[in-house]
């Protein structure tokens, strides 16, 4: 689809609200739930991310599909707390850990630190879109977000980020939300992984309000490791970035009570292998 042609489309699908979707037959057509704002510019969008393979894109969300999602996130009743130890993914039960008797807790935050030291880690809160969706469970557990999911599969979302990427081979993306508080960080890394047929990685934030100061930034490295630009959370802006570059989510303070919320994922190509 040519870059004009692929403008029409997308104007069209906002207008309509429609999003395909699979069913036992083939492929359906029904009205959308979720719908991109249409203050979207993806002629801008497209010519910042050829110019600086990353950008920060305002207005992603129209105001009832922002809502809704905002409103779903907030009200999980379950978050995992996941990190690394003995160079290990570990997830933990969030509410479980913030319930541990100081001492441990401590014990666990200086374990963290050791790893961190080491080389990479992580520590934030996670809800797994994408595994949920593979296992039947979403739906059940978190409808609005089941639908934000779909609607992030279907062209009405994938065809706009085809054009802005330049990369017409994406096929589908995966996803999770993530909660960062008080101490989370993501340390440097560079999102490439053999075999995961990775193009861009994307963050959609769902972050109200967020100071400067309190950490929590998008940030990108220069192969020096020096410090970039920072994207600073704002609300319904879609963080978008080629891959592979080195960045990093840095630190939140230890005093910060608000959370860093967002949906983070990858444009990816390819056969969706699920998990």
């Amino acid at each position: 689809m040519s870059f004009a042609g692929a403008e029409v489309y997308f104007a069209e699908l906002v207008a309509e609200r429609i999003v395909p979707v699979d069913d036992p037959t083939g492929m359906r057509w029904k009205k959308a739930i979720m719908k991109l704002d249409p203050s979207f510019n993806i002629s801008t969008a497209r010519q910042t991310l050829d110019t600086q393979r990353r950008g920060s894109l305002a207005n992603v969300l129209d105001a009832l599909s922002l809502g809704a999602v905002l409103e779903a996130a907030r009200n999980l009743p379950r978050w995992t707390l996941v990190t690394r130890m003995g160079g290990k993914h570990l997830n933990l039960d969030a509410a479980a850990m913030d319930s541990l008797p100081a001492a441990q807790r401590a014990e666990f935050d200086a374990r963290v630190a050791a790893e961190t030291a080491a080389g990479f880690n992580y520590l934030y809160e996670s809800f797994t879109i994408y595994d949920k969706w593979h296992a039947g469970v979403l739906r059940q557990e978190a409808p609005v977000l089941a639908d934000l999911f779909a609607f992030l599969n279907s062209d009405a979302f994938l065809e706009p980020m085809r054009v802005i990427l330049d990369s017409p081979t994406i096929s589908f993306c995966d996803g999770q939300l993530t909660r960062y508080r008080a101490g989370h960080f993501l340390t440097t890394h560079d999102d490439a992984v053999e075999g995961k047929d990775r193009i861009a990685a994307y963050v959609l934030s769902l972050t109200e309000d967020w100071q400067d100061n309190w950490g929590g930034q998008l940030e990108f490295y220069n192969p020096g490791g020096k410090a970039e630009v920072s994207f600073i959370p704002r609300l319904n802006a879609l963080s978008l970035f080629k891959i592979p570059q080195p960045h990093a989510v840095t630190k939140i303070g230890a005093n910060v009570t608000a959370h860093r919320l967002s949906i983070t994922g990858w444009l990816r190509q390819g056969k969706d292998p699920g998990p």
